[in-house]
């Protein structure tokens, strides 16, 4: 099987140049199986989650190039098509060292490794994966989504209300804090639609990667590093324009964190100081 080049960010579904992080996959072997890839990585420097410093890599970002990669080989390698849907079930993000710093110069520049270490079928067709990734020395990670077709999604989110032409902003910050007793925080998540990463693309709910990074923000505004362990599941998917809670549980490393609209949960997350995926 030849390398492949993404000539655009369609195969990772981004509509903009500037928001792809994975430029090329390839093969990891020539047998034909495709369960393991190579994709090449870059994360530069003036990334708008990187403002107003570029000095951290954020683990947003380490997440989005997992995503993107499996997505990108998917459609591009694997020929399922464009027009599937991938719904993410659960991700988990492991850091290997902290903290994890850009270059001095230019991007941070890595080959990824992915392994398809499960797809499950459906009446013949790709519906479950399992997918594994290791960023050598730097990061590791897990997937599991789910694939539908457009016809099946456009049937399970038929009462979504889609992104329209309005943009409303939000007028607080991604996580507004109402109350704080102890160890326990209540917030607001604060949801801004013009933003560039989150919102590069049509979508017809919240963005997983937008509670990621909340997530992220929660536990590094409270301990005071990035974590170096965030794994975030997703029973439900989060609507647009809904009131969402958010509410956060501190331990001495890490926080439990839920999302909810309504008696609805959308996501829980916990993250932690230390590597705990073992």
């Amino acid at each position: 099987m030849p390398h492949v080049a993404l000539i655009d960010g369609s195969a990772a579904h981004r509509s903009t140049r500037s928001e792809s992080l994975v430029w090329a996959i390839e093969p990891a072997s020539h047998d034909g199986e495709g369960q393991t890839w190579f994709a090449d990585v870059e994360i530069p420097r003036s990334h708008w989650l990187c403002h107003p410093v570029p000095d951290v890599i954020p683990v947003t970002l380490l997440a989005e190039a997992f995503r993107q990669a499996g997505l990108a080989i998917c459609v591009a390698g694997l020929g399922m098509g464009q027009s599937v849907h991938f719904i993410v079930s659960r991700m988990t993000v492991v850091r290997e060292s902290d903290p994890l710093h850009f270059p001095r110069f230019g991007a941070f520049v890595g080959r990824l490794e992915v392994t398809f270490a499960e797809i499950g079928y459906r009446k013949g067709a790709p519906h479950v994966l399992s997918v594994d990734y290791v960023l050598p020395g730097v990061a590791s990670g897990h997937v599991d989504a789910r694939i539908l077709t457009d016809r099946d999604y456009r049937v399970l989110r038929r009462n979504a209300v889609p992104l329209d032409d309005e943009i409303r902003t939000s007028l607080t910050e991604l996580v507004e804090v109402v109350e704080r007793d102890g160890d326990r925080l209540v917030a607001r998540l604060g949801v801004n639609e013009s933003d560039p990463f989150f919102f590069d693309h049509a979508v017809d709910h919240l963005p997983g990667m937008l509670l990621l990074h909340a997530v992220a923000r929660i536990h590094e505004d409270e301990h005071g590093t990035p974590p170096r362990f965030l794994t975030i599941e997703f029973p439900a998917f989060g609507e647009f324009r809904v009131a969402t809670t958010v509410e956060a549980d501190f331990s001495g490393t890490g926080a439990e964190v839920a999302f909810t609209q309504g008696d609805r949960t959308v996501a829980t997350a916990v993250t932690d100081t230390r590597d705990i995926s073992g």
